[in-house]
């Protein structure tokens, strides 16, 4: 059986970060244990190595919460808590070495580094790097909204997408200590809201969800660090003009397909990618559930978790050889979630 880790809006009170069993026979979810005492545990940052994630407590207070999982007795345990250094995390990532935790605060505006030591105890903040600005959606980009941080693979850099002032900041860690050192700045299209990174499994290209425009920007990465944009793709349907906002990318583990979440369409973008990393539009799957703002792929390529906040539940879609998903039925309800992570198999 395989496992999935949810987290959610919910209150400290709730169930908020819940354990599923997930039947790939059948593509079925079985909701095993639930653990309270975080408030609004929104995004789940996994530890490279082993049974170990971090939630981030999405608040104004803001906390980022260690946990540690067992498959085999199916438990949540408690580890550490540590203050986010800012409002409202929203995202998180360990380090490939495991030392290190990274975090953005949306509302903070800032990027932090904190260490972590080898039993999943957050110590006290390493570093911080603020961000500035503004962009031209007064509603949304009033101020810096760093919304992600994820890790160059095999790097000691790190990509920092900042929805409100429409930038990637480019970071290196010293892994020694911690420290941040900026490196440059990558410019996306005025209004574009940039959000979440995906990175290829064997090649040299990343992708980054654009979540006010709906779109989707393809780059790849030479040496030295050099970036360059190879492609940019709308994430709705052409014609399409209601309301929407892109929220999770994903590629899949065989490196051959892309998918892409949008809220207000309520749909999985669906991409080939080609040899050089670039993409073909494969077209658009209903969720099943309103407002997908995440979702997760099972191992093997053949089944799609969406956690749909608005509808408050978790669908699946079963991915047939041509790497189309499709919603056939398959929803366990359950409070607000936003964020779904395959945790292991056993």
């Amino acid at each position: 059986m395989q496992y999935f880790l949810t987290g959610s809006y919910s209150r400290a009170d709730e169930p908020g970060i819940k354990l599923w069993q997930f039947n790939p026979a059948d593509g079925s979810l079985m909701e095993k244990t639930g653990a309270r005492g975080v408030e609004r545990p929104s995004y789940l940052a996994f530890h490279p190595a082993g049974e170990l994630f971090i939630a981030c407590s999405e608040t104004d207070d803001g906390e980022l919460v260690s946990w540690r999982f067992g498959l085999v007795a199916e438990t949540l345990t408690e580890i550490s808590r540590q203050p986010s250094n800012g409002a409202h995390p929203a995202h998180a990532v360990v380090d490939e070495s495991g030392k290190w935790l990274l975090s953005v605060n949306y509302s903070g505006g800032n990027v932090n580094v904190f260490p972590l030591d080898e039993d999943g105890v957050i110590g006290a903040l390493a570093d911080s790097a603020a961000h500035e600005g503004t962009g031209p959606d007064e509603h949304r980009q009033d101020a810096a909204h760093p919304h992600s941080v994820s890790q160059i693979p095999g790097t000691q850099l790190f990509l920092v997408p900042d929805l409100g002032i429409d930038k990637i900041h480019i970071y290196k860690m010293d892994l020694q200590n911690g420290k941040l050192e900026y490196q440059r700045v990558i410019e996306s299209a005025p209004g574009a809201g940039p959000r979440h990174v995906a990175f290829h499994p064997s090649l040299k290209v990343f992708y980054l969800l654009e979540e006010l425009s709906s779109t989707l920007a393809v780059y790849g990465i030479s040496e030295g660090a050099g970036i360059d944009k190879l492609q940019i793709l709308s994430l709705v349907p052409e014609g399409w003009h209601g309301q929407n906002t892109s929220a999770e990318v994903a590629v899949s583990e065989n490196g051959k397909f892309l998918y892409a979440s949008n809220r207000g369409h309520d749909s999985i973008a669906a991409f080939s990618i080609k040899d050089d990393g670039t993409l073909n539009a494969l077209g658009f799957a209903e969720t099943g559930g309103q407002g997908p703002r995440h979702f997760a792929l099972a191992p093997g390529a053949e089944w799609l978790i969406a956690a749909n906040e608005k509808s408050g539940s978790l669908t699946v879609l079963k991915i047939d050889n041509a790497g189309m998903p499709k919603f056939d039925g398959k929803a366990v309800r359950t409070k607000v979630p936003v964020c779904v992570k395959y945790a292991g198999t056993r």
